[in-house]
This record gives structure tokens, C-alpha cells and sequence, in this order.
């Protein structure tokens, strides 16, 4: 080989690999990924403990504290706790799988000149917008002995009906998964944080309570006003902030 080739090849300057700085949409996968799989994993591991015969795993997969002389009636207790945390965590994974699969491909198509950033914010206030909407029903529900005249807030027994433990289950889970929501993507919200425990404080008290009405009304209008939020947020995006 001729020197002069050597010489260009050891005196040529080496290229270095630069790496990209992440996208947007791809630290929001990335966060996706690990709600997914986080709320997947403690849903697999509950599960499998169950399958095994497990003790501590039935009592997030099953109601506890049966009424023996009222069929489909029931008591609340610390056990419950446990069965609020599953259904929060299935509440985050249902959360992640309807935004990413179902809310922000359908944003792409009929907002293609947006960005990722606007597309996701948007995406998420408009499933926050729905699921408080079904949460002001639900709770209008709940409240009805109380909105209704001539009816009794407050059961005439110690327990309670399936549907109404159903409730306050899933209202507590709500409130759970709301909390995990605002931690992690709107930490500098501190009118919602508080918004969201102090609903949660009152669901807990009126269920041991039994008056599960006053959880519905609590529930009813905590949701109205995140619904306000939300719709002012969907008015903000779409108005270019």
C-alpha cells in the first residue's frame, strides 16, 4: 500500500455516535410501558397467589364481610382496602391501554397537524372528561336516598347492598389511581391533590358509617368539579395554548 494512502487512512477523522435526545412520544411510551407493566405484574402476582391458595391474595379477589342473614349484603372492614388497590390497579392499566390504543390514534387522524405533546395532553383530558362524567352519575346514584324526598339517607341495618359496596369500591379506587395520576404527571397541581384525598377521606368515613349516600353526593361533586377542569383544559388546547 502507497504511504500516501496510509497516511489518509490513520490521519482521517473518526466519526463519533451521537445519540438522539428521546422524543416526547417516546419517554410517554416509556411511561406507558412501566404502568402497564407495574399494574400487570401485581395483577398476575395476586392471581397466581389465589391459584396457589394463597391466604392473603383472596382478599383482593374476592368481596369480604358477608351479612349471613341478608343474601347479596354486606359489611365493610380493613380487608376491603386490599380489594381497592386491585381494582386501582386495573383502573391505571385500563387508563394506559385506552389513551395509547384507542384515544391518541384517533387524535392523529382527525388532528394530524398537532403535535405529539398537544395530541396526548389532549387525549388525556378527554378521557378524564369522560370517567368523571360516568363518576357524577354513579355518584347521583349513590346520593338519591338523600336527593329523593321522603327517603331514608342511611340504612335501617348494619350492612349494606352489593351494588352499594360495589360502589364505594370502586370510588375508593378511583380516588387511589387519581392520586398514583396526579403524583406522577401533574405534580405542581395542588388544588387537585387535595381535591382527590379529601374525597377519598369521605368516601372511607361514610362507608364505615354506612351512609353511603353521603359518599355518593361527595363523590358527585368532587367529579363535577374535575370535570370543569378538564372541559377548560380540552378549551385551552384546542384554543393553542
Amino acid at each position: 500500500m502507497p504511504d500516501k494512502v496510509k497516511s489518509q487512512q490513520t490521519t482521517a477523522p473518526k466519526r463519533r455516535f451521537q445519540r438522539r435526545p428521546p422524543s416526547a412520544e417516546m419517554l410517554q411510551n416509556i411511561y406507558d410501558n412501566i404502568i402497564m407493566g407495574a399494574t400487570a405484574g401485581f395483577f398476575c402476582a395476586i392471581w397466581a397467589g389465589r391459584l396457589m391458595g394463597e391466604r392473603v391474595s383472596s382478599t383482593f379477589t374476592t368481596p369480604s364481610y358477608k351479612d349471613a342473614e341478608i343474601p347479596y349484603h354486606y359489611y365493610f372492614g380493613v380487608k376491603d382496602i386490599a380489594l381497592v388497590l386491585l381494582v386501582a390497579s386495573k383502573i391505571l392499566f385500563a387508563r394506559t391501554c385506552i389513551i395509547r390504543y384507542i384515544i391518541r390514534p384517533a387524535l392523529k387522524r382527525r388532528l394530524p397537524d398537532r403535535d405529539f405533546l398537544h395530541q396526548a395532553r389532549l387525549g388525556t383530558a378527554v378521557y378524564s372528561a369522560l370517567v368523571h362524567l360516568l363518576s357524577v352519575g354513579a355518584g347521583l346514584w349513590a346520593a338519591y336516598p338523600i336527593l329523593a324526598p321522603k327517603s331514608e339517607p342511611y340504612s335501617s341495618h348494619d350492612s349494606v347492598s352489593a351494588m352499594e359496596k360495589l360502589f364505594i369500591i370502586v370510588q375508593g379506587a378511583m380516588q387511589v389511581s387519581e392520586i398514583v395520576v396526579q403524583l406522577a404527571e401533574r405534580p405542581a397541581a395542588l388544588f387537585a391533590k387535595l381535591n382527590v384525598v379529601l374525597t377519598l377521606l369521605v368516601v372511607v368515613a361514610a362507608s364505615m358509617q354506612r351512609a353511603v349516600p353521603v359518599a355518593g353526593v361527595a363523590a358527585a361533586a368532587s367529579s363535577v368539579l374535575h370535570l370543569v377542569t378538564d372541559v377548560w383544559q380540552i378549551g385551552q388546547i384546542f384554543g393553542g395554548n
